[in-house]
């Protein structure tokens, strides 16, 4: 599933999240690409150390991306213990309690029975977002267990030729 991370599918390794930071990037960073699949990547930070990871949410800007609501079988999770770009411990949906969405954001609920440290970097791959018709850089809300949030920055139109 985690098609960046090396450990996983044999796929590219994904680049780490900066400690203490956040990174969403989409699969297809065209404008108006249709249920294209975002990788973010989120580095745990003491706020959240020490707690079992129960929740990932994603918020993005309200009027331009739209959220699609998704089985718990397409979203893909793992944590990069080490934080050497590859997953060490993988998730799947046997973990997800539940995946809710509204328009502009999607939370997904865990039982997983992983306890989270210091410094790991947490990878989920939703695959339901429609990207706006505006290239530009804009800011997702990301936050971990409701303890945590970052924002990240994803571009969308410039990289794709837009």
């Amino acid at each position: 599933m985690l098609s960046g991370c090396a450990a996983l599918d044999g796929g590219d390794a994904a680049e780490p999240a900066p400690n203490g930071s956040a990174v969403v990037e989409p699969e297809d960073p065209a404008t108006d690409a249709a249920d294209t699949t975002q990788s973010i990547r989120v580095t745990a930070n003491e706020s959240v150390a020490g707690s079992e990871w129960s929740s990932l949410s994603a918020e993005y800007p309200r009027d331009s991306f739209t959220v699609d609501s998704v089985q718990h079988r397409d979203v893909g999770l793992g944590v990069d213990t080490n934080n050497d770009s590859e997953v060490d411990r993988e998730l799947n949906e046997t973990h997800i309690s539940g995946v809710n969405n509204n328009d502009y954001s999607f939370t997904v609920e865990l039982d997983s029975g992983y306890t989270l440290e210091d410094g790991d970097v947490i990878v989920v791959e939703y695959p339901g977002i429609t990207n706006p018709s505006e290239a530009g850089e804009y800011t997702v809300a990301v936050t971990i267990n409701d303890a945590q949030t970052e924002n990240a920055t994803v571009t969308i139109g410039d990289d794709a030729g837009d």
